[in-house]
Order: structure tokens, then C-alpha cells, then sequence
């Protein structure tokens, strides 16, 4: 591996793999890991301080998004990873989370949605917290789950979840503060809808915030030399 890369943000509050996935995520999109790149486990959980078996599961979700390939002799490389494959990642997230907003509008919860607004509302009140993106991210990443949990399809919500590390990831990378709080905003509107027991609207809202983000990440993800 050419690249020489280091455990991204705090890893404390989260899981090893975790906290890998999100390094390995940032080298890819930023391009320092670029598309055909060998990986060996063995030195990259030197090069993290980790052992094999977080990088060893970090580089298994990677692979189930696409981000790395395992070539006829097992290694592992980094795929080719383009503005259209992140197009097509919010495609089917509009699919899935506004059909699970829709269904979760018409029973999720009150305690739930109290929290999550009370959340919120900290976040609001709070942006100059150093760590507000992290916030932010812890946050977003509970308000897709338990809308997806919400939804009382098990099958919906395990698809839903499958992006969940791909989407914190893009949540950390390319964003700004003043960026999240529109989206916090967007947010806020989801959960109008869903505690005035509006499936229309719940889903409306909830495939317009989608639709921002993949427009948003689309025109920010870094062009090929090339291009």
C-alpha cells in the first residue's frame, strides 16, 4: 500500500471497524488511496496500530459497498469508485427511506420522536461545539435507523441499514457546519410529518432531503485527473 494513512476522528464512541471503514473511506474518496491500489490486512492494521480482525471487517463492509474488489489471487484492491456511483447510492436510498418513512408515519412511536426532536433542538442550539460534526453524524445516523426500525418491515430496515457506515462516512467528508444545519433543518421537517401521522408527507420530505444530499455529494466528489 503506497498511501500512508492514520485512525480519522475519535474511536472511542464507536467500533474498531468502525473507525477503519471511515479511514479507509476517506483515503478512497479523497483519492490517496486510488483505484487499483493493493490492500494487504496485515499492513494496514500495522500502519493503524489495530489488529487484523477490525481491518479484516472493515475491508468486508467495504467490499459489500463496492469500494474494494477481491481480484482471482484474493487480493484485495480498491475499486474505482465515480460521482455516478454515489448518484446511484441515493437513488436507492430514496427508494428504500422514503418508503420507510412513509410506512414509519403511521405508528412510530411518540417517546421516539420526542427524543430525536430534543436532539435536534440541542444541535440547533449548540453549533459551536468542536465536535459538532461528530454530533451531527452520531445523530443523523440514529434518525435513518429508527425510522428504517420504525418502518415494521425487518427486510426494509436491514437493506436501509447496509449504507448506514457509507453514509456516516460521506457525513464527515466534504461538509461543512452550515451545510449540516440545513440538513438538520430537513430534518426537522421529517419529523413534522411524522408526528402529525402524515405518510405523504413523510415520505415527500424525507426523499427531498435525500435528493439535496445526493446532488450536494455528486457536484463535491473529487474529478479524476482526467476529467
Amino acid at each position: 500500500m503506497v498511501a500512508t494513512l492514520t485512525i480519522q476522528g475519535d474511536s472511542g464512541s464507536k467500533r474498531l471497524s468502525d473507525t477503519v471503514y471511515e479511514t479507509m473511506l476517506d483515503a478512497i474518496i479523497s483519492g490517496k488511496l486510488k483505484p487499483g491500489t493493493i490492500v494487504s490486512e496485515v499492513s494496514l492494521a500495522r500502519q493503524l496500530d489495530v489488529s487484523r480482525t477490525p481491518v479484516h471487517d472493515a475491508l468486508r463492509q467495504l467490499a459489500k459497498d463496492g469500494l474494494i474488489k477481491q481480484r482471482a489471487n484474493h487480493r484485495a484492491v480498491i475499486a474505482e469508485f465515480t460521482a455516478a456511483d454515489i448518484h446511484d447510492l441515493y437513488q436507492m436510498r430514496k427508494l428504500l427511506e422514503g418508503e420507510a418513512a412513509r410506512l414509519a408515519a403511521k405508528g412510530m412511536d411518540r417517546a421516539t420522536l420526542a427524543r430525536l426532536r430534543e436532539t435536534a433542538e440541542m444541535l440547533a442550539e449548540n453549533r459551536e461545539k468542536p465536535n459538532w460534526v461528530e454530533l451531527w453524524a452520531n445523530f443523523d445516523e440514529d434518525f435513518h435507523s429508527v425510522i428504517a426500525m420504525a418502518s415494521g418491515s425487518p427486510r426494509l430496515w436491514q437493506d436501509i441499514s447496509r449504507y448506514h457506515l457509507l453514509h456516516r462516512g460521506f457525513n464527515k467528508l466534504s461538509t461543512t457546519p452550515e451545510g449540516l444545519e440545513h440538513a438538520l433543518a430537513e430534518h426537522v421537517r421529517i419529523l413534522d410529518a411524522l408526528e402529525k401521522r402524515d405518510p405523504k408527507e413523510a415520505q415527500r420530505a424525507m426523499v427531498d432531503h435525500l435528493q439535496e444530499w445526493q446532488a450536494y455529494f455528486v457536484n463535491h466528489f473529487p474529478k479524476k485527473s482526467s476529467d
